[in-house]
């Protein structure tokens, strides 16, 4: 099966043209940013409120959700940035393919499902505490293996979820969804 990009751009034209699935991909996406902020910034935020409170850590948390960019290492940040997007519209266009009850490739969701695994895993980099790995305690120990702090997950969980949007996006415009008055025109099956 070949993907043409205009198929793709028509599918994302229609899903993100309804304005819910945008803000659902742009708060999906900021949600799990915040959680990553969240997880590097726990002990501290832990250490601080018996001292500032409950709105003092929350103030605490969003100059650190702002700043984050600062404290850890930029690559990791641009990487953490892309999946977190690719995260928001890979959410939305599963909710979107839902609500026609479409039937998709198992491999596609496999694919998917180990985007989101490894985004979720170490999203950034193991050492400075960004992702599930940190918070598990197999950051340092994990790095001895990893010549590129942790990078090699990062880009593998961008491939996984663009290749999972690619396909979803494909077998959306394939299975001729109506959105309004409009239908995604589909190819040959």
């Amino acid at each position: 099966m070949i993907v043409k990009s205009n198929q793709i751009f028509s599918t994302w034209k229609e899903v993100f043209g309804n304005w819910r699935y945008l803000i659902t991909a742009v708060v999906i996406s900021i949600i799990f940013y915040s959680f990553n902020v969240l997880i590097s910034s726990w002990q501290n935020l832990r250490a601080l409120y018996p001292s500032i409170g409950f709105l003092g850590t929350i103030n605490f948390f969003f100059i650190s959700w702002l700043g984050f960019k600062s404290t850890i290492i930029f690559h990791s940040f641009i990487s953490l940035i892309i999946i977190s997007i690719l995260f928001g519209i890979l959410i939305s266009l599963i909710l979107f393919k839902s609500r026609f009850n479409i039937t998709e490739n198992k491999k596609v969701g496999l694919f998917g499902w180990f985007g989101i695994f490894f985004g979720v895993l170490a999203p950034g980099c193991v050492a400075c505490g960004v992702g599930l790995a940190s918070l598990l305690g197999i950051g340092a120990g994990f790095l001895v293996f990893l010549p590129f702090e942790g990078l090699e997950l990062s880009i593998l969980s961008i491939i996984m979820l663009s290749f999972a949007i690619l396909k979803i996006s494909n077998n959306m415009y394939q299975c001729n969804i109506p959105l309004g008055k409009t239908k995604l025109k589909g190819g040959i099956k």
